[in-house]
């Protein structure tokens, strides 16, 4: 068993736009790269049983339903509980979204995704997603017809253990929530949070995902406005 940050970077009109996804893996045969086959799961990068964007994993579904203005930059994952256990996957220069069906709407526009909650103590996991054209979009900030239905593919697969071959046997990726240890940075004196410092600590602090759900209308993220970054 291993605990996984899965990190995705986009670019899209200029702005860095970063998801990330925690998983929780099955055991990992020796010799077998488990940052790597994390990555062959999400649907990332090439192996030899899991094609890269496959139609049935999450980067296939979410680079299927986004326009082709969005970039997609590079993969990374790592365990975080190890030095040596990580990889990260550069897309090839011309990976781009593939719908073309619409004039693509402005960054701070999104598709929103939140989990079930399988703890009291844990929040939901969220996830914002660019790439839509204003054909996904009907009055009001609405869903047009027919696009909640495909759109939510992607939280589907969000919410399956990814079940990874490697050599005889099949390695599982289990989505969780990861719980963040809050402390005051020393330098500015405001509080911030990060994963606990031991992997005992941290498995104290997980939260199982069953079900992603979309939102029922678009979702604005300030934070990928013009000028402001990801």
């Amino acid at each position: 068993m291993a605990l996984y940050e899965i990190t995705l970077e986009q670019s899209y009109y200029g702005q860095q736009i970063i998801n990330r996804w925690n998983y929780v893996s099955g055991a990992i045969p020796e010799g077998v790269s488990g940052a790597f086959k994390a990555l062959v799961g999400m649907g990332a990068c090439p192996d030899t049983d899991i094609d890269p964007f496959g139609e049935e994993t999450v980067f296939g579904l979410l680079k299927t339903y986004q326009n082709t203005q969005t970039h997609w930059v590079q993969a990374i994952a790592r365990n975080l509980y190890s030095v040596t256990d990580f990889f990260t996957y550069a897309f090839p220069p011309d990976t781009n979204g593939d719908d073309a069906s619409g004039d693509p709407a402005p960054p701070v526009i999104a598709m929103g995704f939140t989990s079930d909650r399988t703890r009291s103590d844990i929040r939901r996991a969220q996830k914002r997603f660019v790439g839509l054209t204003e054909t996904d979009i009907g009055a009001g900030g609405v869903w047009a017809a027919g696009v909640a239905a495909l759109l939510q593919t992607i939280g589907d697969a969000m919410g399956d253990v990814n079940a990874v071959p490697a050599g005889a046997g099949v390695i599982t990726y289990t989505p969780h929530v990861f719980g963040r240890e809050k402390y005051v940075v020393e330098e500015s004196g405001k509080d911030a949070y990060r994963y606990y410092a031991t992997e005992e600590e941290q498995l104290d602090h997980i939260a199982l995902i069953t079900a992603f759900d979309l939102k029922d209308q678009v979702r604005t993220q300030t934070t990928r406005q013009y000028g402001r970054g990801s």
